[in-house]
């Protein structure tokens, strides 16, 4: 079995699970679950002649299609305690991407089999199954092939990683290789520490992951590009300045630096903007939060930074999208000084990244 690989720094997220089972017995292993995953955000939803078979159990009040089709849309896991097949006819109209498609589970009602059925490795659905067989004593059905086989499964190494796939297609790549035995290859831009897991070797040239800001490096022949999400943008704006000058300011600012925009981990600016509808819509396509700051909060921020008497003017503040980078980041390190493109200030910061094997 490979070793675990983390980023320094990065805890595990509370996931939102939705769960839907079908009879007495499933309404009290939802309990059962509920009580044991505390740290998640768990909702247990049942029909109304079950209502009274759990303590916390809810009343599911649209059908199960309607209802899975919201749990598809706002929820990152899903179980259903019933049959294999309810699971697979509930959400098979909503199955789009192993990018986006939450992990799906399904579980008989006495708990006998956990299985992972959708997003196993990068929606967490294998976790998940390990997690929730240790808590009812059942027998977890893992069915990926690298589980099976005891091999590194890049793809899920990558998202717990907060690594950004360049490319799916590589990362088949990359499995198929490591299934058939061979090495791949590996290359960082950033620090790492611990050996390399048995699948890697830094000598291979052929085939390998590249970790980098820059998603067009290419080291070996056939690179999957890995990109971690690490970076804070900063973003100073007029009124009214339309989506498109932002958007398009933000991935020019950062492409001349050999920064992937799938590299934003927030965008970031002052309060006075919370509703700047340009700013919020940037942030929704790179798919990163919108984090704003208050006049006091940027001022209390230290160094080398860029000074405008009109900006200050405005919003009490020398500069926003300097110091709005750095207030959105862990380490406070700015590495893009304020630039400005079609009318728009952006600055950018980086959080201390390391991986650990």
């Amino acid at each position: 079995m490979y070793r675990e690989c983390h980023v320094k720094g990065y805890k595990g997220e509370r996931m939102k699970i939705d769960i839907y089972a079908f009879s007495g017995n499933g309404a009290r292993l939802c309990d059962k679950l509920i009580e044991n995953l505390k740290d998640d955000e768990v909702n247990a939803y049942v029909p109304e002649r079950y209502l009274s078979c759990g303590r916390f159990v809810k009343l599911r009040e649209e059908n199960l299609y309607k209802s899975a089709e919201k749990s598809f849309k706002n929820a990152d896991s899903i179980i259903f305690v019933g049959s294999a097949g309810i699971a697979v006819r509930a959400v098979a109209p909503f199955v789009r991407s192993k990018k986006t498609d939450p992990a799906v589970i399904c579980m008989d009602e006495r708990g006998n089999n956990v299985i992972s059925l959708l997003s196993g490795h990068i929606g967490g659905a294998n976790k998940l199954a390990l997690r929730i067989a240790e808590i009812v004593e059942g027998n977890p059905v893992i069915t990926t092939a690298t589980d099976v086989n005891g091999k590194l499964a890049v793809d899920e190494w990558a998202h717990n990683g907060k690594l950004h796939i360049m490319s799916l297609k590589r990362a088949r790549d990359i499995a198929a290789h490591i299934l058939e035995n061979k090495k791949i290859g590996f290359a960082s831009d950033f620090k790492v520490s611990g050996s390399l897991p048995a699948e890697m070797d830094s000598a291979e040239k052929e085939i390998g992951i590249c970790i980098s800001l820059d998603c067009d490096k290419s080291p070996f022949k056939n690179t999957l590009n890995l990109v971690p999400r690490i970076v804070s943008v900063g973003v100073g704006c007029r009124k009214g300045k339309d989506f498109n000058d932002i958007y398009t300011a933000v991935k020019e600012v950062l492409g001349k630096n050999n920064i992937s925009h799938f590299a934003i981990s927030s965008i970031n600016s002052i309060d006075l903007k919370k509703e700047e509808e340009g700013i919020k819509r940037a942030a929704e396509i790179f798919k990163a939060p919108f984090h704003t700051y208050s006049r006091d909060e940027l001022n209390k921020i230290q160094g080398q930074l860029s000074n405008s008497d009109f900006v200050k003017k405005i919003t009490g503040v020398d500069t926003v999208c300097e110091r709005a980078a750095i207030a959105g980041s862990q380490s406070k390190t700015l590495i893009i000084n304020k630039t400005v493109v079609n009318s728009v200030t952006v600055a950018a910061a980086i959080d201390d990244y390391e991986v650990i094997f």
